[in-house]
């Protein structure tokens, strides 16, 4: 393989789209600073990856975020208060989207020139206003037609570059992989499917997709990389709880894995940030 891009989207546990996020922030429990095992990892590993963050919670992490950046890590935009992009109008999202690049910007104390839309769920009269707010590129694109929020966004006039890489007059578009088996479209590239999958599983399948594609992007959140106990509200039914929680207490080292695997198959694993360097657009 070519490249890697490890991204991680920035955000607490109570942002999830299935939890009432007042409710269980009110709860007081918060994982990101427990990340620093997984930062300790990347850096075990000599790899940087890009932050993508909640802009409502980016003062209370401010120091968290100046690690990041210290470290070599990238940081962008994961809008404000991670509801669907598809529940905003344009101005809605153009104002917010200005208030969280401000408090982030404030808070990790660098530029913000990334986004990604919470639950991948970019539209194009969005990415057009995105790019009219001076960022230069996004990855919220994902072929995953059977999951009922994932939007196969509409990227008319981009040029594909290179696999999984979509520029148009220096604006940069990453896409988040599947894995194409017979008519299904199987996302193995993070999220709650890296934990679920056992790693056997994952070696598979990513050997697989390796023999059809030169890179690989993949997507985390910071709650999957730690142990912190969830309080999560009683009523939540069975098949929510296990989609929330399986899979976390090994997933830190389930990852480690992976990038090894994907060290091995010859790939570079380097920040989206870099990658727009190294085709002189940044």
């Amino acid at each position: 393989m070519n490249k890697a891009f490890l991204t991680v989207d920035l955000e607490e546990w109570y942002h999830l789209d299935y939890l009432d996020t007042d409710t269980c922030r009110d709860t007081g429990v918060r994982v990101l600073p427990q990340i620093f095992d997984f930062l300790d990892m990347l850096d075990d590993e000599g790899v940087k990856a890009t932050f993508f963050c909640v802009g409502e919670i980016a003062e209370e992490n401010a120091d968290i975020l100046r690690e990041i950046v210290r470290r070599g890590h990238a940081i962008g935009c994961h809008g404000w208060d991670h509801t669907l992009l598809t529940d905003k109008s344009v101005e809605q999202f153009v104002e917010e989207t200005r208030k969280a690049r401000a408090a982030i910007e404030e808070a990790a104390g660098t530029k913000v020139v990334g986004y990604r839309a919470s639950c991948f769920t970019m539209e194009r009269d969005k990415l057009d206003a995105l790019e009219a707010l001076g960022f230069r590129y996004d990855s919220s694109k994902i072929r995953f037609a059977q999951h009922p929020l994932y939007r196969n966004l509409d990227l008319t006039g981009f040029d594909n570059v290179e696999d999984l890489v979509y520029v148009r007059e220096g604006f940069s578009e990453y896409e988040i992989p599947t894995l194409d088996i017979m008519k299904y479209s199987i996302p193995i590239s993070g999220g709650g499917y890296l934990r679920l999958f056992p790693f056997w599983l994952l070696r598979l399948l990513l050997g697989k997709y390796a023999k059809r594609h030169e890179n690989f992007t993949i997507y985390v959140h910071p709650f999957e990389l730690t142990p912190t106990k969830l309080p999560l509200p009683k009523d939540l039914g069975v098949g929510t709880k296990f989609r929330c929680l399986v899979g976390r207490r090994g997933n830190l080292k389930k990852l480690r894995q992976v990038i090894r695997w994907l060290k091995r198959r010859g790939a570079r694993l380097i920040t989206l940030e870099q990658d727009r360097k190294e085709r002189g657009l940044a």
